[in-house]
Parts: structure tokens; C-alpha cells; sequence
């Protein structure tokens, strides 16, 4: 099973859904978490745009505002997807292998830049896990960072942690 997770910063030209369908492509992906793409309304045939014929489904989290969007997309030859959980920062899909009967959870986030916002995020964060029935994997743009030494500016705050 390949799965893809890519801040594409944006989809709203064709190039760039193109771009992004090539590797996905290219890769045979059978998952993809899309995150930023800044998208309000994905339909069927934008998303063919990005998914190519082998991503044959989605689900999505439009935009608010200028920032922020995910999009999920599966090849249901191989997977069922099931929504559990559209928040905020996050999407959240169950999945079932086709191919060797295996169910597991995804969960792609697009965290917020704003610090004010980080508590509402790590908590929605914490709701998408459940009960821990099956595996579960959290992929995306958490807009965190590890330690300080992560950092690319001067502008330090413990909180970014």
C-alpha cells in the first residue's frame, strides 16, 4: 500500500492539479492526504483533475478563509473508505484493504499558524483517534515544531513545541 501526504500550497491552477496527479501517478498511490489546498468547492471533475483515474474517490475539508483545506483520496479497487470525523484542522477516514482484509483509521491535519489556536487543534487532534479499535496513522502540516533547533527564525517561543 502507498500513501501519499503533500502540502500542495494551493490547487487552484490546472498545472498545479496536474503536477500533483503525475506523481501521484507516478508513485501509485493507493491513499492521498492533500493538505492546503486552499480549495472552497472540489468537484467530481476537479477532483478527477488531481486523482487521475486510479484515485476513483474522496472526501474533503474545504477551506475557510485563504488558508488551509484537505482533501483524501483512495482507489476503491483497493480500499473502502468511510468519513468519521470532518473538524476543524482535520479529516478522518477508515479504511479497509480490499487485498488483505485490514481495517485502520487516517487522519490528515493542516494545523493552524495562530498560536491562540494550537490548544483547539491538539485537542481535536486527540477526538480523531477514538477508541483505538484499529491502527491508526495522522499525516499533514501539523505548523509545529519538534525543538527549538527546528526553528528557521529567531522568534523562539516555547509554545511552538
Amino acid at each position: 500500500m502507498n500513501i501519499v501526504s503533500w502540502n500542495v500550497r494551493g490547487l487552484g491552477r490546472p498545472a498545479k492539479r496536474y503536477l500533483v496527479k503525475d506523481f501521484l501517478n507516478l508513485h501509485f498511490a493507493d491513499i492521498c492526504c492533500l493538505q492546503e489546498s486552499k480549495l472552497e468547492i472540489i468537484t467530481e471533475n476537479i477532483w478527477r483533475d488531481i486523482g487521475g483515474a486510479r484515485l476513483d474517490q474522496f472526501e474533503s475539508l474545504p477551506v475557510k478563509g485563504s488558508t488551509g483545506g484537505i482533501i483524501m483520496g483512495w482507489n476503491s479497487g483497493a480500499h473502502s473508505g468511510k468519513l468519521i470525523k470532518v473538524g476543524t484542522f482535520s479529516l478522518t477516514m477508515e479504511f479497509h484493504s480490499k487485498r488483505d482484509n485490514f481495517s485502520w483509521r487516517c487522519t490528515s491535519v493542516y494545523g493552524p499558524n495562530g498560536r491562540s489556536l494550537k490548544p483547539a487543534f491538539w485537542e481535536e487532534l486527540r477526538d480523531c483517534g477514538g477508541d483505538q479499535a484499529f491502527p491508526w496513522v495522522i499525516c499533514g502540516d501539523f505548523n509545529a515544531i519538534f525543538t527549538l533547533e527546528d526553528k528557521n527564525s529567531s522568534n523562539l517561543n516555547f509554545d511552538d513545541i
